[in-house]
């Protein structure tokens, strides 16, 4: 009798904690997908210690979104940058110095994409959805400067997936360069491992249950958003930089990218955790990236 007990004690106990990480796996997709709140930094002026002037655009749904732009008056060129999930603009600042000490007389523009920072909207768009809106803003961008202004586009995590996959899309005017630093794969990978990640429940039991709470609750199913499979049609030269450290994409997403990228491009693996940290640094590999790009710039 007590051996018996014993097992359907054991039982239960399994059976509690299964429902405990399926629930968990849940609320995590929810999380990823919806706007819980607004950041408080995130609300405020931090843009014009940037020199930054705050622009809005109304995108096809009706909804305002946020960029940050910050002009130079011998510019020659413009900047567009993306930051990665449940960030905004505010993130980017470190990077935007970094790309200003190693491109010169450009224009940047700071995007807060739909759900993010300042801009409208509750639902996220992993990089799938905030195609148009990027659309929107890169038309912003050529109407300013003129048809003729050449544009490069900079993405960090899910921002750097919209780029490759709008350029994918042939959705791209004036886009000279891509600079992705990391991107997905297939966010069904890059979602599961992110929520084993953070909530420790094994991306084979959470990967599933997260799935299917975005296909039931908006209708995107994330083993679609491949970006690997959509490269093969990119034709924009495409750096692909990638830390060695980075904790929620995985560091082999980036082989996978560069070698299905069908346009010319570099992979940049990095051994620091940001791009960012390359500033200042005048090692023959650090620089490399420069010379990557005066290339391209001058064919």
């Amino acid at each position: 009798m007590k051996k018996k007990n014993v097992y359907i004690g054991t039982a239960v106990t399994l059976t509690a904690a299964a429902s405990t990480s399926m629930a968990l796996a849940y609320d995590y997709g929810k999380k990823v997908i919806y706007r819980e709140h607004l950041n408080k930094i995130e609300q405020e002026n931090w843009y014009e210690d940037m020199d930054a002037q705050r622009i809005q655009i109304k995108n096809h749904k009706g909804l305002y979104l946020s960029g940050y732009l910050i002009e130079q008056e011998n510019a020659d060129k413009t900047i567009i940058c993306l930051h990665g999930l449940m960030e905004s603009a505010y993130h980017l600042m470190k990077t935007v110095h970094y790309l200003q000490s190693i491109i010169e007389n450009a224009n940047i523009l700071m995007i807060d994409s739909n759900t993010s920072g300042l801009s409208d909207g509750y639902i996220r768009g992993l990089g799938y959805r905030d195609i148009s809106d990027l659309m929107f803003f890169n038309t912003y961008i050529v109407k300013k400067y003129g048809e003729e202004h050449p544009i490069i586009m900079y993405g960090h995590g899910v921002g750097a997936n919209t780029i490759l996959n709008t350029s994918s899309l042939g959705k791209l005017k004036n886009v000279k360069l891509i600079i992705s630093e990391g991107a997905y794969d297939n966010a069904y990978n890059y979602l599961s491992k992110r929520c084993e990640r953070d909530t420790k429940i094994n991306a084979k039991i959470s990967g599933p249950i997260v799935r299917q709470v975005i296909k039931k609750e908006v209708d995107i199913d994330i083993r679609k958003l491949d970006t690997k499979t959509f490269v093969k049609k990119n034709v924009i030269p495409t750096i692909y930089v990638h830390s060695k450290e980075d904790k929620e994409i995985s560091f082999r997403s980036v082989f996978s990218l560069y070698n299905n990228d069908a346009s010319q491009n570099m992979l940049f693996p990095l051994k620091e955790e940001h791009l960012y940290e390359l500033e200042d640094k005048d090692d023959e590999y650090s620089l490399s990236i420069n010379e990557f790009i005066k290339e391209i710039w001058e064919e």
